[in-house]
């Protein structure tokens, strides 16, 4: 238990709360089944609404509590996306507050983010499988950005996979996404998002545009593809100065399997230039579809390999 002065929506007082929630425990309506992990300033569990329902139970946590900022931050997350309505964007049922701690409640999916398709160094992804979790995401974003919603912090992490369901693919974590024509800040400001995934006008607090997701989808693109994002560095100061600067990077040579046109898609949605990139995120897939190998299978694990020598 853990006791402190937390103020939520005007109102102070003294709050003894468990920094975490244990199965079986009840919270608000909900009862908790198993804690599935931690996201940003907040812990996230499997529950079972009132009408019986598995959904993933979002609450801010005890240190954002008293932060202003990050409640601030934890209700746009909710208003934001409770109106976007896509098969490919994690739906959201429900927020309220329980002695002082914000919650929402979302669609629950059952598997695992996206960074679990990330290879190993000699390892070749799933083309097949990855190719369509792409044009699902990227689905989702042309969708948002319909809706005049920019998501904002594009990475694996943020995309959830079905694990019995294929076709359950889906974006989730708006906690920092925003209003396409919100204008642009007449000063920088505190970066918010994920520095490796992040586009130059993100970084020099320029306008933004649905390019600047598709920015973010073509680093984790790379990712996906060589097990490494563009520009991996020491810190992240020098990777922000090399999506600024750098060139692209050459994904054929850093994989041999890749084709040579893969480094003109990438490099086209990666431009430093937003307005110089794909027409949609759609579009950006649709290329490299065309350009990478027909369902490239993936070597089986070193453990059947062995096993399939030893029967030969």
């Amino acid at each position: 238990m853990t006791e402190f002065e937390a103020g939520v929506f005007g109102a102070t007082r003294t709050l003894t709360l468990p920094a975490l929630l244990a199965p079986g425990d009840r919270f608000a309506d909900f009862v908790v089944r198993r804690r599935l992990g931690r996201g940003g300033s907040s812990e996230v569990y499997l529950v079972d609404d009132p009408d019986g329902r598995a959904v993933a139970l979002k609450i801010l946590g005890l240190e954002s509590v008293r932060t202003e900022l990050a409640q601030e931050r934890f209700r746009h997350e909710f208003d934001i996306a409770r109106n976007l309505r896509h098969p490919n964007i994690v739906a959201m049922f429900s927020h309220g507050s329980e002695e002082g701690r914000l919650w929402m409640t979302m669609q629950y999916v059952n598997g695992s983010a996206a960074s679990t398709l990330v290879p190993g160094q000699h390892e070749i992804p799933d083309l097949a499988r990855l190719l369509d979790v792409l044009r699902r995401i990227a689905a989702g974003l042309d969708y948002a950005h319909g809706e005049n919603v920019l998501h904002g912090d594009v990475k694996p992490s943020n995309m959830l996979v079905g694990r019995d369901d294929p076709a359950l693919v889906v974006l989730t974590d708006f906690g920092i996404a925003r209003a396409l024509d919100e204008p642009a800040p007449s000063h920088a400001r505190r970066i918010l998002g994920s520095i490796p995934y992040a586009a130059p006008e993100v970084l020099t607090a320029q306008q933004l545009y649905p390019s600047t997701d598709q920015y973010g989808l073509a680093c984790s693109i790379v990712e996906f593809l060589t097990g490494r994002t563009p520009f991996p560095r020491s810190n992240k100061f020098a990777i922000a100065y090399a999506h600024r600067s750098t060139p692209p990077p050459q994904l054929s040579r850093r994989r041999s399997w890749i084709p040579r046109a893969v480094d003109t898609i990438v490099g086209t949605a990666l431009a430093k230039d937003p307005l110089a990139r794909y027409a949609s995120c759609g579009e950006l897939v649709k290329a490299l579809t065309d350009a990478l190998p027909d369902a490239q299978p993936t070597p089986p694990p070193r453990s059947i390999r062995r096993r399939l020598r030893r029967m030969l």
